[in-house]
């Protein structure tokens, strides 16, 4: 081992005894056991389990070190972003922001312009999170108003344990380029990004974070921008069991993400098992069908025509229950976002259905091309 890590904070020698202590009362609890000797071996055994606890706690305290460095380090290119003269980390970050894994912005033709765009659900910080097609998406709408409609970070899963990959830092960066080009930002928070809610009513890096807001759509109507986890039962009162559904949701989408690795070798085109397996549950059904309901009833009580919210990754446009209601989608399952026209009509996009149809038609376009020259 080189003697340069072990440096303060590098957690080497207390893994190391740690790892001593555990292996001790290892061995001593199958000497005890083997010997018929019990009260050694609960005494054995109870050391084991602190031996566990005490790894735990160093892995725990060394991701909530490198998340700390990562968050800096994303704090300095936001800030690097904003300013002119950059010296120093700022410049280093500013750099690193330049060499990020995305693709160029399309040519103007290749551009929607749309008057308000709609997104939620993104959970950054989970293996689930759609990024670069995220970074596609918002590369091809250009609109005048984003509004990000909850969990856009996953701060539970982040919590247990940091997962911040390259395309993740660019979202953030793709997001606060929107506000540098004097896009309007506003930030709704969500149940998994429920941290921002104490900063409602501040600004950052040109980004509004509020608890919930009022958007005049082209239509004459107007909506209640909202999450949607305050009117979800479980979530308000069994926490505990909103948790363990959350356990059990990502390794579903760690089987997706299998799944269309498989799908994708044999040339098939993407498809979310966690969204057709929720359709078919009958009481998932009825959740969906409960939470539009609660909803609608929540935006008549406020005196407005609509209501846009996301959380339950289904999404819809409908009016069922007296008032418009939208729901955003999610972009760990079915890559989905709301977009406001110039002649007010909302629509759904699905962007992994859109690639493909253009792709297609690029591909039609080939031939003519050919013939022409």
């Amino acid at each position: 081992m080189r003697l340069s890590r072990l440096t303060p904070g590098s957690h080497v020698l207390e893994r190391a005894a740690a790892a001593v202590l555990t292996l001790l009362a290892s061995y001593q609890f199958g000497v005890a056991a083997s010997d018929g000797r019990h009260r050694s071996a609960e005494v054995a055994l109870l050391v084991l389990a602190v031996g566990i606890h005490w790894h735990r706690s160093i892995l725990r305290r060394c991701a909530n070190r490198d998340a700390t460095k990562v968050v800096a380090d994303l704090a300095l290119a936001v800030m690097s972003a904003f300013e002119d003269g950059k010296t120093g980390r700022a410049a280093e970050a500013a750099a690193d922001v330049q060499r990020r894994p995305h693709q160029p912005r399309p040519s103007s033709p290749d551009v929607v312009k749309v008057r308000s765009l709609f997104i939620s659900d993104v959970h950054l910080g989970t293996k689930g999170c759609q990024s670069e097609q995220l970074i596609d998406f918002l590369r091809h709408h250009d609109a005048e108003t984003l509004f990000l409609v909850g969990d856009i970070i996953d701060g539970w899963r982040l919590r247990s344990s940091w997962y911040w990959p390259k395309t993740h830092n660019a979202v953030v960066q793709e997001l606060v380029e929107l506000a540098r080009r004097g896009r309007r930002l506003v930030y709704v928070p969500g149940n998994h990004d429920e941290f921002l809610r104490d900063y409602a009513g501040a600004m950052f890096a040109g980004i509004e974070v509020v608890e919930r807001a009022i958007h005049r759509g082209l239509d004459g109507r107007d909506y209640l921008v909202v999450h949607g986890d305050h009117f979800d039962v479980v979530v308000r009162h069994a926490r505990w069991l909103a948790l363990l559904g959350d356990a059990g949701y990502r390794a579903a989408l760690a089987c997706n993400v299998w799944l269309n690795w498989i799908r994708a070798r044999f040339g098939l085109a993407y498809w979310s098992f966690p969204s057709w397996a929720k359709l078919r549950v009958k009481n998932a059904v009825n959740h969906i069908g409960q939470f539009e309901q609660v909803l609608s009833s929540e935006a008549r009580q406020h005196g407005v025509q609509g209501v846009i919210c996301g959380h339950i990754h289904h999404a819809a446009i409908h009016d069922q229950f007296g008032v418009r209601y939208i729901n955003t989608g999610d972009w760990v399952e079915s890559c989905t976002g709301v977009v406001e026209r110039y002649d007010g009509q909302f629509e759904i996009i699905r962007w992994v259905d859109a690639q493909r149809r253009r792709a297609s038609a690029e591909t039609d376009l080939v031939p003519f091309v050919k013939a022409v020259a």
